[in-house]
């Protein structure tokens, strides 16, 4: 690590998961390490980054009559906190430092409220938080840094929201009369958490009906840019390939034990305002034969990172098996920049 050949730096957090939650404090030591002579220094900070990242397309005339696309990449800074660790004094110009080890500690709080990591620190639209230590040397020479992402969530209680511990019913049908009803224990989970419920399907014309995919689908806006992302998907077995009239049966589905972004919607900043939202859906895709007879059911639950079931800190981190200075989870993609809303369906509680 470090970025010169005389300079070599690390950063230590005072933990092995790089994984925080908004309000908690980020702390560790700097520790650099100059291999031979001196390194002249203005000051030494280390500065704590929350950042967005999004992109915008326009059309672009050229004066020849071609007209091409050009993305434009976008970043916000919604938050940015500098701790100075050490600067020269009054009646000094600069610091000197000579070949050896050196070391500082720091701590930065993070603020209560903040918005989730979300995708890759380099992959657009995101939201990233970054640890840079910062060797500021004279303005004729390069200066030294080193950068460490880190993944932070708020913290989102379910107990603070009752209502949704409490079971739900949907339902929606094809132009071919097949109806499919169902009934959800609840609609707020944790990672590691297993989705239940039950469902009934009336198919009195006996539409072939080949397979039900569930899946449990992230949504989340960040600026102008959407994206639709499966984080879990399974079939259900035991209706494949099937006519008949009327099924009953129960479902369930297990939310992995990682590092989910939770259910949020941020709208604020502490430089500059930035907007984020991400929810999630439970959604069973039905496919039948004929045309135009496929459909799907979507259930808005939450995702929280706390609940009287919430499984332990020890145990999520043993499942996640972070590497230093990586991020935990990035769900696969569905290419769509831009999605229709969920079809229609009915929730009542």
């Amino acid at each position: 690590m470090g970025s010169s050949n005389s300079v070599h730096v690390t950063l230590n957090l005072d933990r092995t998961n790089p994984f925080f939650y908004a309000g908690e404090l980020v702390s560790g030591t700097a520790n650099v390490n100059i291999k031979e002579g001196q390194v002249k220094v203005g000051e030494i900070f280390i500065v704590l980054k929350g950042k967005t990242g999004y992109t915008t397309t326009r059309t672009v005339h050229e004066s020849n009559g071609s007209i091409h696309t050009v993305t434009d990449y976008h970043t916000i800074s919604f938050f940015s906190e500098k701790k100075i660790l050490e600067s020269p004094g009054l009646r000094e110009k600069e610091l000197v430092y000579h070949s050896g080890q050196h070391s500082w500690r720091f701590e930065i709080p993070l603020p209560s409220q903040l918005p989730p990591t979300i995708n890759e620190p380099r992959k657009y639209p995101h939201v990233r938080y970054s640890l840079k230590f910062v060797i500021d040397k004279p303005w004729y020479k390069r200066n030294t840094n080193e950068i460490l992402w880190l993944t932070v969530f708020p913290c989102v209680n379910l107990l603070n929201n009752p209502q949704f511990l409490t079971s739900s019913i949907f339902d929606n049908h094809n132009r071919k009369h097949v109806t499919l009803k169902g009934n959800i224990n609840k609609l707020d989970y944790v990672p590691g958490e297993m989705i239940t419920g039950t469902l009934e399907i009336e198919n009195p014309e006996k539409t072939l009906l080949k397979q039900i995919y569930l899946t449990l689908i992230q949504h989340y806006r960040i600026e102008c840019n959407t994206k639709k992302e499966k984080i879990v998907e399974t079939i259900l077995p035991t209706i494949v390939n099937t006519k008949e009239e009327h099924i009953m049966q129960k479902f369930s589905l297990v939310i992995p034990l990682t590092h989910i972004a939770p259910s949020y919607a941020f709208n604020g900043g502490f430089h500059h305002t930035t907007n984020v939202h991400i929810n999630y859906f439970l959604e069973f895709d039905v496919k039948a034969e004929g045309m135009f007879t496929n459909f799907d059911v979507s259930i808005p639950i939450t995702i929280g990172t706390e609940s009287n079931t919430k499984p332990s800190e020890h145990q999520l981190n043993d499942a996640t098996n972070l590497w230093p200075n990586s991020l935990s989870y990035y769900p696969e993609t569905i290419m769509h920049a831009e999605y229709p809303p969920p079809s229609y369906y009915s929730i009542s509680n």
